[in-house]
């Protein structure tokens, strides 16, 4: 195709725009984020962003120094122009024109990003009592005009002039029109999405900086980037930046104790000093929760667990938390922005990446950072830990005051210190803040068992004669003790309910064959556990498998215990199966003679204990639907100590017992009382 007497000219080779232009930003924070680059870099003081829902279209005005023509294809069009390369003087920083600053553009590439969201390019662009230019720019046309058998070519491809008309911004500055989007969907809360982002893609944006970015009319503030208010410790360098953050953790006096100055001057090999090569400025804070940090579906993208790296005002690098592999908890509730200028200086090599949001990282200075930052992490971490030790139990007791009156009446006074450490690995623990009032119950109940262990230790210190000394102490394990088991009955009920629930027979059956044997106190609440007697357990139960196979009885499982006060055997049998009165005895005294005459007649201090046989069946022996005649079988069977209940039955006065037991005690116990005063308060 022939260029001549093209007014405007792009040299570039296919592979240039593949690799550097239409693949070359991911998402179009990083596109706009370049448009507004250059606007910094022509010493504009204000730029607008205005989002065109209907038309699907987006337009970036600034009124910085606009081009002329020769700017516009010697330098803008100019696909890789290298102003601080071109006009750098050596001994010299290169600085804007008009304002001085120190621009943010180094590849000449950031205009090829917009590729990446659109096809079309409007841009209108005047001087300061010049003409008007404006060109459309159009993907499909390039590609058109470059050789795609020899993409490596270079060719010239010519922008279309159009009608600068009223889109010429006034006096001087550029306006670009971003038309025919890839994919992008222009709606409200996208557009709310992209002001967010955008607020956190700059630290320049502001008076202080003179440069104004407006978003469909309305400036964007630090307040934007919404995410200071999120800070509970903030580690902040060479600045102050706890001024932003309105959630610090504060100490009683409401003073902010979560602001920590760190040392910011590091040497090559990124450890601290004062006369260090290197210097940043920036902050890494830790957020009160770790789902604070959370992109959410509706913020795809839009993570904060990160630590970006700012350079010249512009984010160089979205994340370098993600390069340390830490481990813990505490790396979920970091993010930070650490600026570097020192990455990016004009008489040293350009180490950012072709896409301008990563950094090279085989470079002296980056591997400098890499290793300062290393330190610091490991350094926040440990000094967050202490810190959250110490807020811990004074957010506990400030926002619970059952928690505090027990606090307070710690005695001894040194006992505090216990209570300090748990409440603060409760805090440290990021427990929800809903499961926060349990949690607090459970670290009482914890503090209480210690607390015992330690009495225990010393109660050979205690004076009886020092009366109230001494009920006291008795009173703590009277209410420790009362406590525990309340707790134990309340995980048994719920054993329990879940038997009652099935009604699944088979289920049931299954269940109790598994459970009954170690689990005493579903035949009795008063065998708590089962004394281990291991030999002679063995031995009776082989007896037992002996006797079953005469008797050629249909048997589930028959098993021997020893509890604190009797020999007891356990026999479950099939719910399929139904015996008589008289099988079941006869079987049973068999096994209580066998236990006493085989197994208990030479063991000393055992024979004398009482033995009881609990038959568990699924279905009455035959007769018993009579209750006269199951009344007289039952007292005729407890002469021998033998006891028969069916599977509901077990269940059933189980769950009566017990729940009897804790109405009976519903209201007693001082521990009892404060932990669900502590549970169930609601803060006002």
């Amino acid at each position: 195709m022939s260029n001549q007497g093209s007014k405007y000219y792009m040299t570039i080779s296919l592979n240039v725009l593949n690799h550097m232009g239409l693949n070359l930003y991911s998402n179009t924070p990083a596109v706009l984020a370049e448009v507004i680059a250059n606007a910094w870099d022509a010493d504009a003081t204000r730029v607008d962003v205005d989002f065109d829902l209907e038309q699907k279209a987006i337009t970036v005005t600034d009124n910085g120094c606009g081009m002329t023509r020769d700017d516009v294809n010697g330098k803008y069009l100019y696909v890789g122009y290298q102003k601080r390369l071109h006009e750098y003087k050596e001994g010299e920083e290169f600085l804007t024109p008009k304002l001085g600053r120190r621009p943010m553009g180094r590849k000449g590439i950031g205009k090829l990003s917009l590729f990446s969201i659109a096809n079309k390019i409007r841009v209108y662009t005047c001087v300061a009592g010049g003409g008007a230019e404006a060109f459309l720019m159009d993907a499909e046309k390039i590609r058109a005009a470059i050789d795609v058998e020899n993409p490596s070519a270079v060719r010239r491809y010519a922008p279309e002039p159009i009608n600068a008309g009223s889109d010429t911004p006034k006096n001087c500055g550029t306006r670009i029109r971003i038309t025919d989007l890839k994919k992008l969907r222009i709606t409200d809360a996208a557009v709310v999405g992209l002001r967010r982002r955008i607020a956190r893609r700059f630290s320049i944006i502001g008076e202080t900086a003179q440069f104004s970015v407006n978003i469909n009319g309305t400036p964007i503030t630090l307040a934007d980037r919404d995410y200071f208010h999120k800070a509970r410790f903030i580690f902040q360098y060479g600045d102050d930046y706890a001024t932003q953050c309105s959630k610090l953790e504060k100490d009683e006096d409401g003073n902010k104790t979560g602001a920590i100055s760190r040392p910011f001057v590091f040497d090559s090999e990124g450890k601290v000093s004062k006369d260090g090569r290197y210097k940043i400025k920036g902050w890494i804070a830790i957020a009160w929760r770790s789902n604070d940090l959370d992109g959410g579906r509706e913020t795809e993208n839009d993570n904060l667990n990160k630590i970006t790296i700012v350079v010249r005002g512009k984010v160089a690098q979205e994340d370098i938390l993600q390069e340390f592999r830490l481990g813990g908890m505490i790396t979920k509730y970091m993010f930070g922005e650490i600026e570097a200028d020192f990455l990016d200086l004009d008489n040293q090599p350009d180490i950012a990446t072709s896409g301008r949001q990563s950094i090279t990282e085989d470079n002296e200075r980056y591997e400098a950072l890499m290793s300062f930052v290393k330190s610091e992490l490991k350094a926040i971490w440990t000094q967050t830990n202490t810190l959250k030790e110490r807020a811990g139990l004074r957010h506990a007791i400030s926002s619970n005051p059952y928690l505090k009156q027990w606090y307070d009446a710690l005695r001894p006074p040194n006992l505090k210190k216990f209570a300090n450490k748990i409440f603060g690995d409760i805090d440290k623990a990021g427990i929800d803040e809903s499961e926060r009032q349990n949690a607090y119950v459970n670290g009482v109940m914890l503090f209480e068992h210690l607390k015992m262990n330690h009495a225990m230790e010393l109660i050979d210190d205690i004076d009886v004669t020092k009366v109230d000394e001494f009920l006291s102490y008795l009173k703590d394990v009277d209410a420790l003790e009362a406590e525990h088991y309340r707790q134990i009955v309340e995980e048994r009920l719920g054993v329990i309910r879940k038997l009652r629930q099935s009604v699944d027979e088979d289920a049931k059956e299954r269940i109790l064959q598994e459970y009954i044997f170690d689990h005493l106190f579903l035949l009795d609440p008063g065998w708590e556990r089962a004394t281990q007697f291991e030999d002679m357990e063995r031995r009776m139960e082989e007896m037992l498998k002996t006797n079953n196979k005469r008797l050629r009885l249909d048997i589930r499982f028959t098993k021997y215990r020893r509890v604190a006060a009797a020999h007891v055997i356990v026999e479950l049998k099939r719910r399929s199966v139904t015996v008589t009165k008289q099988e079941l005895e006869s079987q049973v005294r068999g096994y209580i003679e066998a236990l006493r005459n085989g197994l208990l007649g030479s063991s000393k201090g055992n024979a004398d204990l009482p033995i009881q046989a609990i038959c568990i069946v699924g279905n009455l022996p035959k007769g018993w639907s009579d209750k006269g005649t199951r009344l007289l079988d039952e007292n005729s069977l407890s002469t021998y100590g033998i006891r028969v209940i069916t599977y509901d039955e077990l269940i059933d006065n189980a769950y009566i017992a017990y729940g009897k037991f804790l109405e009976a005690h519903q209201s007693k116990g001082i521990l009892r009382d404060l932990m669900e005063q502590i549970r169930n308060y609601v803060p006002g």
